[in-house]
């Protein structure tokens, strides 16, 4: 096995937006892809990064990544890491490619004293769901996640306070 995990580098830029294209593409939801190469610069190597990347290497080719950022708990009193994407291409499934992803962000987020480690899952997504379940994480029933994009958070950042 030639497997790399290493920290993104701002050489890495065009894979990444590559790997992201071919995630929306996976996930059905390249309609609404508008990351450029320039945008994913800006936020992992820009004045003031957003997030963080590992990518995923086999014999010296990208195969996938791991995008992640810290949040913060109010309940915990702590940081945790959140994971954004984690994509391994499907030629390369079954080879312990994510595992390890996961694993090295677990790593990450011990090392850094992390209240938890998190992400969310399609709901149809079943492959992924067994997955995650199978590593030991638990999909949280009860909680949805709530957006505001567009038009509508413009229009509520505009809307007058009553």
């Amino acid at each position: 096995m030639s497997l790399t995990l290493r920290a993104a580098t701002a050489d890495d830029v065009a894979a990444i937006h590559g790997l992201m294209r071919e995630l929306a593409v996976f996930e059905k939801l390249l309609d609404i892809f508008e990351a450029t190469p320039e945008s994913v610069h800006e936020a992992l190597f820009g004045s003031a990064p957003a997030a963080e990347c590992l990518m995923a290497e086999w014999e010296g080719k990208p195969v996938g990544y791991a995008l992640y950022f810290h949040n913060f708990s109010t309940f915990l009193g702590r940081r945790g890491l959140y994971l954004e994407d984690v994509y391994v291409q499907p030629a390369m499934r079954g080879r312990g490619v994510g595992q390890k992803l996961l694993r090295r962000l677990a790593r990450i987020a011990i090392e850094r004293n992390c209240a938890r480690f998190e992400w969310t899952v399609l709901d149809w997504n079943q492959p992924a769901i067994d997955f995650y379940t199978s590593q030991g994480a638990t999909v949280l029933p009860d909680w949805r996640v709530v957006r505001m994009t567009g038009n509508a958070l413009t229009q509520f950042a505009n809307a007058e306070d009553v």
